[in-house]
């Protein structure tokens, strides 16, 4: 069991002027662990709507599992560490500002978010109405990802596409891979960037027990 599992939340000061999203716009939290996960991850996607695209990255991020769309209850010592997953949407967006408030909030659980990954709605550019959104639900969230447009993800199941495991090599940005053979660069980045937000934190705590901090659990488990 990881030192992760072990973890208790400590809240954030809620920053100012945020308040407490009413109770039809927030997620539920699990009342038993979350279920067809097999393995437990070092970090819970949670897709804040419907087509996110969290269960897609759960399976190409090995050290990460789909929460589906409930905020973890930190049962048989869960990992406590969550990214919120949303698409570049006004309504995908707005979603995620409603999740981030009720976190905030103390009403996610035991759960500790570690950052919003979004992902691209259509090809081209990031519209400037959905950028500066964007931003400002960010502000809530701390780091901010951003996952861009692949076509050739759409054409498939996300069983069929390539994993990244932590250690990979990090192929050369200027050769032109096909994301269905290979995780893009962007995306292996991001896994790396979310591995080490999570060791910082375990880093920083000293509310386990030197006995459980082992190697974290990288390997897919059955789903």
């Amino acid at each position: 069991m990881t030192a992760a599992m072990r973890l208790r939340r400590k809240l954030d000061p809620r920053p100012a002027g945020v308040v407490a999203p009413p109770e039809s716009r927030r997620a539920p939290v699990w009342d038993r662990p979350v279920p067809g996960v097999g393995r437990a991850p070092l970090v819970w996607l949670l897709g804040v709507h419907g087509g996110a695209g969290a269960t897609t990255l759960a399976h190409v991020l090995a050290p990460t599992a789909d929460a589906s769309r409930r905020w973890p209850g930190g049962f048989d010592r869960e990992s406590p560490f969550v990214v919120l997953v949303a698409r570049e949407t006004i309504s995908g967006l707005t979603r995620a500002h409603d999740l981030l408030r009720q976190h905030h909030f103390g009403f996610g659980g035991p759960s500790e978010v570690i950052g919003l990954i979004t992902v691209a709605a259509r090809p081209g550019r990031m519209p400037a109405e959905i950028r500066r959104y964007r931003e400002l639900v960010g502000s809530l969230a701390g780091p901010v990802w951003q996952v861009p447009w692949y076509e050739e993800w759409t054409l498939v199941e996300p069983e069929q596409l390539p994993v990244w495991t932590p250690g990979d090599p990090m192929p050369e940005r200027k050769r032109k891979i096909d994301p269905l053979d290979e995780v893009p660069v962007e995306v292996r980045e991001l896994g790396a960037d979310i591995v080490d937000a999570v060791r910082e934190k375990l880093d920083s705590r000293t509310d386990f027990a030197d006995d459980d901090v082992t190697d974290p659990p990288f390997e897919k488990g059955p789903r």
